[in-house]
């Protein structure tokens, strides 16, 4: 009779207790719950990145851009930015890349007055295209021969021996230079006047050496006159009469 009583009251009170949780909320864990993996969409676009957009996409343009970092003209002008530093290599490359439908050679000839001592590195750029490239810039190299840097005045007078009669309009901007006070402007401009007259006017002994850009390109006109007599007394007697520039043509701008 105990024995049932006993298991009457353990029956009760387990139904107490189940009674209780359930009105409490309590429970006791039996496992660590996980969220549910969310389905993935595979029928959704991939996501792309954008990029950051370049200002230049033409090759041409972004070396142009290099080299008008070193323009004091240009509101780009830095010099101390990378751009600056890389005016050599670009310089290089822009020659590379010339052609009829982009602006290289001109930005080549233009870059010769860049106030930085390696600007002469746009000669050896611009003589390589060939001397009808270099005769589209007659207006710039004319220009040019007047600079304060004598170097640009002689390397000016350098480019255009090279052109042959396309330059005659700019004899006489050449002329007085044979009177330069500059000894390797003296020889330039004499040797310049040969090239473009194809008269013998210097020794052979005093041509322009194939290396353009050597520190001497030319020879000292030292004692003065020694090299450039001759091309003196022929523009004195003759060359200074002639009009080499009669009209509109390749050394108007």
């Amino acid at each position: 009779m105990k024995m049932q009583t006993s298991i009457k009251l353990l029956f009760v009170l387990t139904a107490l207790l189940t009674a209780c949780t359930l009105v409490t909320g309590v429970m006791t864990p039996t496992a660590t719950m996980q969220p549910a993996s969310l389905p993935i969409n595979t029928s959704l676009p991939a996501v792309t990145t954008t990029s950051i957009p370049i200002h230049y996409v033409d090759p041409v343009d972004g070396l142009i851009q290099i080299i008008e970092a070193s323009d004091p003209a240009s509101p780009i002008y830095n010099p101390e930015s990378m751009e600056y530093a890389e005016f050599p290599e670009a310089v290089k490359k822009l020659a590379t890349l010339n052609s009829s439908s982009n602006n290289a050679a001109s930005m080549l000839a233009y870059a010769l007055g860049f106030p930085r001592q390696d600007s002469i590195l746009a000669v050896q750029a611009l003589i390589s295209l060939g001397p009808d490239w270099a005769a589209t810039d007659l207006p710039t190299l004319i220009e040019y021969l007047q600079y304060q840097r004598p170097e640009i005045r002689m390397y000016s007078a350098i480019i255009l021996s090279t052109i042959g009669d396309k330059a005659s309009c700019s004899l006489e901007n050449i002329g007085p230079l044979l009177w330069n006070a500059d000894p390797y402007v003296r020889t330039a401009a004499a040797l310049a006047i040969q090239g473009i007259t194809g008269k013998g006017l210097v020794a052979e002994a005093y041509a322009i050496t194939p290396d353009h850009l050597s520190s001497n390109p030319v020879a000292a006109d030292i004692p003065e006159g020694t090299i450039v007599g001759a091309a003196r007394t022929w523009w004195t007697e003759s060359g200074s009469k002639v009009n080499w520039h009669p009209g509109y043509d390749l050394c108007d701008p």
